[in-house]
């Protein structure tokens, strides 16, 4: 049995008012980032970070539809611009996609521009790039606010 696997990509971009190292903490600080990143749901599930180069995170919740891991292993960490790492994501212990993200932290003329870049393999039944783009659309908004409302 041939399984299809489809490659798609998208980038989002967001302006923030706080500096790159406000911002990049929100990445590096586990509790911040299990605030915007893990939400209520995971948190109860499961959820732990080691924010190194070789370091791994590991989220999960359940829902109706079973039980869903993200698996992350980060491979290059520049303090305040950027964040290059791997993950999985999985339901009911199948994996349905795998993805290269790159995050990049600029000077913006009111704060910060980051633009987070995903390549991923769909593996066979997912809501693919639209889905995933909807989610980290949320969760960066999330961030926003979160890193926003400190530094305002």
């Amino acid at each position: 049995m041939t399984m299809e696997v489809k490659a798609d990509s998208f980038t989002i971009e967001r302006r923030l008012k706080a500096s790159r190292t406000t911002v990049f903490q929100a990445w590096a600080d586990p509790k911040q980032k299990a605030k915007w990143f893990a939400g209520a749901d995971v948190a109860k599930s499961g959820y732990t970070v080691d924010f190194r180069p070789g370091g791994r995170e590991y989220a999960s919740f359940s829902n109706e539809m079973g039980l869903h891991e993200n698996e992350t292993c980060f491979f290059k960490i520049v303090p305040d611009a950027l964040i290059v790492y791997a993950y999985s994501m999985a339901m009911n212990g199948n994996v349905h996609s795998v993805s290269l993200v790159t995050v990049r932290l600029e000077d913006d003329t009111t704060g910060t521009r980051l633009t987070y870049s995903e390549q991923m393999s769909v593996i066979g039944d997912s809501d693919g790039a639209a889905g995933r783009e909807h989610g980290w659309g949320l969760m960066l908004d999330r961030m926003v606010e979160q890193v926003d409302a400190v530094h305002a």
